[in-house]
């Protein structure tokens, strides 16, 4: 089954603080790599999600990627078996800690194109009830 995916985090500093240069500078590189990945299917364009935080009334702070992936064993080798992972070690240097899930995962048909407000809806009855149908984090 396919699935559909949103992670989110919360920047440290404003985006133009040197201090999140380099991981800002690997953006490009791990979204390349993403997109070339076995499983990759689709992700919301950064402008596009851009976009959608600011409607939602989210600040500059909040970085979110939204994709869909052929399986969560694609989504998951991608997560931490590459470029990614290396970086996801280090999140603690340019994200604060949240409280609750920052993935959510649920089913979704190949050809679906799900918003960013579509995944935060999720993400928050995870938050609220935990796993379900309606969205999941590595393990149902």
């Amino acid at each position: 089954m396919t699935i559909a995916q949103m992670s989110w985090g919360l920047m440290k500093y404003p985006v133009n603080d040197p201090r999140l240069k380099e991981f800002l500078d690997s953006l490009s590189e791990v979204y390349r790599l993403a997109e070339e990945h076995k499983g990759f299917l689709w992700r919301i364009p950064d402008e596009v999600i851009a976009a959608e935080l600011a409607a939602c009334g989210f600040d500059g702070r909040m970085s979110a990627t939204v994709s869909v992936w052929r399986s969560l064993a694609d989504l998951h080798d991608y997560t931490f078996n590459s470029l990614h992972g290396v970086y996801l070690k280090r999140t603690s240097e340019w994200f604060e800690k949240v409280e609750g899930p920052q993935l959510v995962v649920w089913d979704v048909e190949e050809e679906a194109r799900p918003s960013f407000i579509e995944a935060w809806e999720r993400l928050q009855e995870l938050k609220r009830n935990g796993p379900s149908q309606r969205g999941y984090g590595w393990k149902r």
